[in-house]
């Protein structure tokens, strides 16, 4: 299965060409599980402050700070991605960058959330759940079946994935004509959203697989760290997804009572 790591598919092709220079120190799976730990705390602490600030800003009709919070929200979303980008090409990076991502990630989410649970209480935490069950999961799959992941199938979910998406800008565009509800077809959106949560999980079998190959290839130590924060990145977009799927289907039945 091909690797979807940029950095860990340098290392395939130095290794497959003879290149690799001998370490000393070695990548394990315990360090990088220790540094995905790492990532992800600073995730969920950054999410949870956020999250309680922002339910304290609607408690005191501080509108002004809503304001301020959502316009900081919008411009974040720019250092973010400099900073994956950066980190996928120049790994060495993640040890101090991955930190500063992580923050940022964990403030928006909180965010996200904050707002979520305003309409539909309990359900940010029902995605949580639902994340860290697909991710036990996936790691079991991983260790004891060995599964891999054909290009034909991901291919697959791929076109299905855009057709869909596709659907859905043509009847948004139908719908400012007024040709129908956009809403009486929530049943795209919802379909869109698992389609991304298979997706996701894709991703996370990838990220276990560099794992793995990092590991039982004797890489560098410094690789935990990317191959830690890709782990992280995944799972967090593994939650949105999830996220926005409970949201749909809330909202489906909230019209339907």
């Amino acid at each position: 299965m091909r690797l979807g790591n940029p950095a860990v598919r340098r290392y395939a092709n130095q290794a497959e060409n003879g290149v690799l220079e001998a370490y000393d120190k070695k990548a394990t799976y315990g360090g990088v599980y220790l540094k995905a730990s790492l990532y992800a705390a600073l995730t969920i602490i950054a999410a949870i402050l956020s999250e309680f600030l922002i339910l304290r800003f609607v408690s005191t009709e501080n509108a002004q700070a809503l304001v301020t919070v959502g316009i900081l929200a919008a411009v974040s979303i720019i250092p973010m991605i400099v900073l994956s980008l950066i980190i996928a090409f120049v790994p060495s990076t993640a040890k101090v960058l991955g930190c500063i991502y992580a923050i940022i990630q964990g403030l928006l989410l909180g965010i996200l959330a904050a707002f979520v649970d305003m309409v539909f209480p309990g359900l940010a935490f029902a995605a949580f759940l639902g994340t860290v069950i697909v991710f036990l999961v996936a790691l079991v799959v991983n260790s004891v079946f060995k599964v891999k992941i054909s290009s034909k199938f991901v291919r697959g979910i791929m076109v299905a994935l855009f057709s869909l998406i596709a659907v859905e800008m043509i009847m948004w565009v139908l719908s400012l004509f007024g040709v129908f509800s956009f809403t009486q077809y929530m049943w795209v959106q919802i379909a869109i959203s698992a389609l991304c949560i298979i997706w996701a999980t894709l991703m996370l079998f990838w990220d276990l697989s560099s794992i793995d190959y990092i590991v039982q290839s004797g890489a560098d130590k410094k690789y935990e760290w990317t191959v830690a924060f890709s782990l992280v990145t995944t799972l967090i977009y593994l939650y949105v997804e999830i996220l926005e799927l409970l949201v749909r289907v809330a909202a489906l039945f909230s019209r339907n009572k």
